[in-house]
């Protein structure tokens, strides 16, 4: 074993010696200490600071302050402080040693008397006395000299052989040690700075500013919580990880970001930012979308949109979910809603009766979707038909004898010529719709002994024109969802998104309904992408980080063992270069399982016990440091435990402002 080359003469000099065990029980040591002695150590004692011990070589003369060449410097154990006690009283069987040691601190690091005088500056012994007190720190691990060449230093949790108290002497660390204990275990590629060391809600950690960095690399493709009271900062972190996955893709691009936006700070500019949104910020690598336009910066914004006319085989499940549940739920709308409507589509193997029967289905949608009041741009919709070969793209080519008697009895007409416009379309399917509501033994609408409409056409119809007390205008909350001149934007999101860049959906003005809608539909659509790379083997190192907010509205703790795509993000996600980062404000209201498969944590204030106790069950390193969570309130006082990280640490996070923190 070599020396750690971090361990200089000066981090264990009497500036940043405090003391020398005394009792070892466990996973705690409690240390003899005394500040009042030197004016060199520069940081306030606080709960959830970070010290070291070092142990002497030799079991000779070990009372009170070693020299520096009887301290063994291969092996640094990391404290961290739980609480401060009074010295042991006649009564306790450490009160002989706590005297000894007091009596030969005082002597040997005690001011020396001026002009050779054989009195102490301060007459009263016993005043000094009392600047010494216990001091419990529970002992997390070590670091020692690595013999791998590629790291030097190496951490364990195993604290090792046990020795006496006596021989574990504690120190301050230094600028060095301290940025080893923050710093030295980080994966060393892609860090950015998050912050400065702060471990107690005063302001002594800006005196020495100690930077805590993070790695992207514990981001990509793994599991991150954020959980903290609403204005403590989550949003914030949120944007600091976000920017720094955009800084450390900037040349290979490698890494695109999915943001489902709640609040819309994301995509827009606000007083809290200034004009440095992370949309406005890297504008050449960011493309957001818009429920509403709200008063959005971009000029031409792109909206959510389908174009139900278009989508056909999937429109009815669309509008299940983005109807109110009341509506969705109800007798006449729920009928319609279990009807299978095809794709406008055409195999080799599709006969031209088989092809007519699926246009025509189409087309009775289509003109569900007028009478509701759906605008339709009929041009795209001749395009599409005729790009599957249909001649006469508004013609549902009933045959001449029902348009016949279908005209005569609705119209007490004959029929005008066969239709070529939407409109023409339009007003002979309603004609013969309701020829055949009212005349069903009517033998015109019958073809070989069948119903020329399906079960799925006449329930359509029915909807269309529905007995007194209903109205298909029930469809109309889908209208705000609705574009004739919509394209598919889950194929543009997950291309832009394999392009490495970041897409913010702005679900601002969305109640919880339609973020839930949006939010499994687009997880779900990722999921299939990358799963599908990873079949084929073209994932090449590509990953897509997904973040969600309010994540109680999306993982909620009683979703059991269902098998959703948000639990397979948890289970496989990391197989398919997936990555999640989620935050809201308890660690109770979120899926337990999702959270043991957590890494990375930054956690802020919470006010409760049950949250604390909830994070220290998933997360053994929490597990001394609830009190300092529900205690501290200062927004943006996080503490951190990442994928690199084996103990938590309190971090003051930067504040967002738009400029980029890679570390060099």
């Amino acid at each position: 074993m070599k020396n750690l080359n971090i361990i200089s003469p000066d981090s264990i000099s009497t500036g940043n010696y405090l003391g020398q065990g005394i009792d070892l029980g466990g996973q705690h040591i409690d240390f003899l200490v005394s500040q009042g002695f030197s004016s060199t150590q520069k940081a306030t004692l606080v709960q959830g600071s970070f010290l070291i011990a070092l142990k002497t070589r030799i079991f000779q003369h070990v009372i009170g302050y070693p020299q520096p060449e009887n301290l063994n410097t291969e092996l640094i154990y990391l404290l961290r402080v739980n609480k401060s006690k009074g010295v042991p009283d006649e009564s306790s069987h450490l009160f002989n040693l706590s005297q000894v040691i007091i009596n030969d601190s005082i002597q040997k690091l005690a001011p020396q008397p001026k002009d050779g005088g054989n009195t102490h500056p301060n007459d009263n012994i016993e005043l000094i006395k009392n600047l010494f007190f216990l001091l419990e720190c529970e002992i997390m691990g070590t670091f020692e000299a690595s013999s791998d060449s590629e790291q030097s230093v190496n951490y364990s949790s195993d604290v090792g052989q046990i020795s006496p108290a006596v021989v574990f002497h504690l120190f301050q660390p230094d600028a060095k040690v301290t940025n080893l204990i923050l710093n030295g275990m980080l994966n060393p590629e892609q860090r950015v700075d998050f912050g400065l060391l702060r471990p107690s809600e005063n302001d002594s950690y800006l005196e020495n500013k100690e930077p805590v960095y993070i790695s992207m690399m514990d981001i990509r493709g793994k599991r991150t919580a954020m959980f903290g009271k609403t204005r403590m900062g989550k949003s914030n972190v949120v944007k600091l990880v976000v920017q720094g996955m955009l800084d450390v893709t900037k040349e290979h691009r490698n890494v695109g970001q999915l943001i489902f936006d709640v609040n819309g700070e994301y995509a827009n500019s606000n007083p809290q930012d200034g004009a440095y949104a992370i949309a406005t910020a890297y504008p050449d690598r960011c493309t957001s979308y818009f429920l509403t336009p709200r008063g959005t910066q971009v000029e031409t914004p792109k909206l959510l949109r389908f174009n139900f006319y278009e989508r056909t085989f999937e429109a009815l499940s669309v509008m299940r979910e983005l109807l109110p549940p009341s509506t969705a739920d109800s007798e006449y709308v729920s009928r319609l809603l279990t009807c299978r409507l095809p794709n406008l589509a055409r195999t080799e193997h599709d006969s031209e009766r088989k092809v007519g029967n699926r246009v025509r289905k189409v087309m009775l949608f289509w003109t569900l979707l007028d009478i509701c009041g759906f605008e339709v741009n009929p041009q795209r919709l001749q395009t599409r038909m005729e790009a599957i070969g249909v001649t006469q793209p508004f013609n549902p080519s009933f045959p001449q004898l029902l348009r016949l008697s279908a005209y005569q009895a609705i119209r007490n007409s004959p029929p005008p010529p066969l239709p070529t416009t939407f409109a023409d379309m339009v007003t002979e399917i309603s004609v013969v719709a309701r020829f055949s509501q009212s005349y069903q033994n009517d033998p015109s609408l019958r073809r070989n002994g069948q119903f020329i409409f399906d079960s799925d056409e006449e329930i359509m119809i029915g909807f269309m024109f529905p007995p007194v007390g209903y109205s298909p205008f029930v469809l109309r909350p889908c209208l705000q969802f609705h574009s004739p001149e919509a394209g598919d934007f889950v194929a543009e999101i997950l291309y832009k998104l394999g392009q490495g860049e970041t897409v913010i959906l702005d679900l601002g003005s969305a109640n919880e309904q339609i973020i839930r809608y949006f939010s499994r539909s687009l997880s779900e659509a990722v999921f299939r992408e990358q799963e599908s790379k990873f079949v084929s083997s073209t994932l090449n190192n590509n990953f897509i980080q997904i973040y969600f907010e309010e994540a109680h509205m999306i993982f909620p703790p009683n979703a059991g063992n269902t098998i959703d795509v948000y639990s397979r993000f948890a289970k496989e996600g990391a197989k398919f270069n997936i990555g999640i980062v989620y935050s809201t404000q308890s660690p109770s209201t979120v899926n337990r399982d999702l959270l043991s498969q957590t890494e990375n944590f930054f956690i802020g204030h919470l006010s409760s016990s049950i949250d604390t106790d909830q994070l220290a069950k998933i997360q053994h390193a929490f597990h001394n440091v609830g009190d300092i969570i529900m205690r501290q309130r200062t927004r943006g006082l996080l503490n951190v435990l990442t994928h690199s990280h084996r103990y938590v640490i309190p971090v003051q996070a930067n504040k967002y402002n738009g400029e980029s923190r890679l570390v060099p």
